[in-house]
């Protein structure tokens, strides 16, 4: 389990790209750094010096072991001098080519999709449950429950995982855009409703429902820690309309309906925005140019690193300390993972490159 430790109200400084996964750890003295779980090795580079030829060396790729199917990780001791109750942990797991981000919270868990990719090779629902599993034996205070469950949008990559998630946790309030799906994640979205109702408090969240300042209330920020209060807002979600957009395809496209979060944790900040794509990407960029609710610390790269899901526009408004792209190895050559969808696209490192300070 990869974990990057967010300790209010500290801001981070360094750029870190990781091309499987990432992790970063700050926090203030006397709480020493904890290094990445060995043998994972990240490049962390500094913003300057940039070398002035525009045709600069490409980015190292970390060399980065993944895991394989029946592989699972271990849960990470817990950081000497930790103070538990002023710090934000966000997780992101490994469950190959998808997306599943656990914030551990003082009073509370949120998780963020569930995954993932599922071949001869790797099966991403079996990760996460292991991953998941180790978080709770670790926190056993949380009695083996999930807050606030976001699924950003019903592709099988971001939602494979809700069986089995629903199945083995406690899950109190579950958000995502109200979109049922195609009919290769028909199976887990009908169990998703039959829980709801079963009695699972549950919130589809419409872009037009978003007000300039975001949308947060009790449902969508169940948790009220003490003495930091975590907080986390909507800031985008599925269309009921096409907007105007020039391709009607972008409006069919479910990627540009995924539910857009922020969370904030002192003075630390992060954003996840699904696969939103260029033009649902632009009209996020003009709602809240006048505002700071683009302004986050940590990004986690739109589309898993697609030449779609990242823009300068978007970059500018952010201004990250850090960029975590989650996607699957690229040593599995086959069909719906990284290496077949080309992620991350050059185009996309590059803007992270130019724009993270």
């Amino acid at each position: 389990m990869l974990r990057c430790h967010i300790v209010a109200p500290v801001r981070l400084s360094v750029l870190l790209l990781a091309v499987v996964v990432g992790a970063c750890a700050t926090a203030p003295e006397p709480v020493q750094r904890r290094p990445p779980p060995p043998p994972l090795e990240i490049v962390i580079e500094p913003r300057e010096p940039r070398p002035a030829d525009p045709a600069r060396t490409p980015a190292r790729t970390p060399a980065l072991p993944v895991l394989g199917r029946g592989e699972f990780p271990t849960a990470a001791p817990e950081p000497e001098g930790l103070d538990r109750a002023t710090t934000m942990s966000v997780h992101f797991l490994d469950v190959g080519q998808g997306s599943a981000t656990l914030f551990e919270l003082p009073c509370g868990a949120v998780l963020v999709d569930t995954g993932g990719e599922d071949n001869g090779d790797f099966d991403s629902v079996d990760a996460l449950v292991a991953q998941l599993d180790a978080f709770f034996a670790r926190r056993k205070d949380l009695a083996r429950t999930i807050d606030l469950l976001v699924l950003t949008h019903p592709h099988i990559d971001h939602v494979r995982g809700v069986p089995a998630v629903l199945g083995n946790y406690t899950v109190k309030n579950i958000v995502d855009g109200g979109q049922a799906g195609a009919s290769n994640v028909r199976g887990e979205m009908t169990f998703l409703q039959d829980k709801v109702r079963g009695g699972i408090r549950y919130r589809a969240v419409h872009r037009e429902d978003v007000p300039e300042g975001g949308l947060s209330d009790d449902f969508i920020d169940p948790l009220a820690c003490v003495p930091i209060d975590p907080i986390i807002r909507v800031l985008s979600g599925s269309l009921t309309a096409d907007p105007g957009w020039r391709a009607k395809k972008s409006f069919q496209n479910a990627n540009n309906h995924s539910v857009v979060v922020r969370v904030d944790f002192g003075a630390s900040s992060v954003l996840i925005t699904g696969d939103l794509e260029e033009p649902a990407i632009d009209d996020l960029v003009q709602k809240f140019s006048f505002g700071k609710l683009l302004d986050v610390d940590v990004y986690v790269a739109g589309h898993h690193g697609s030449y779609n899901g990242t823009t300068t526009g978007l970059v500018s408004a952010m201004t990250p300390k850090v960029a975590v792209i989650s996607m699957g190895a690229e040593w599995r050559h086959q069909m719906w993972t990284a290496w077949a969808y080309g992620h991350p696209r050059e185009r996309a490192v590059a803007m992270l490159r130019d724009g993270v300070t």
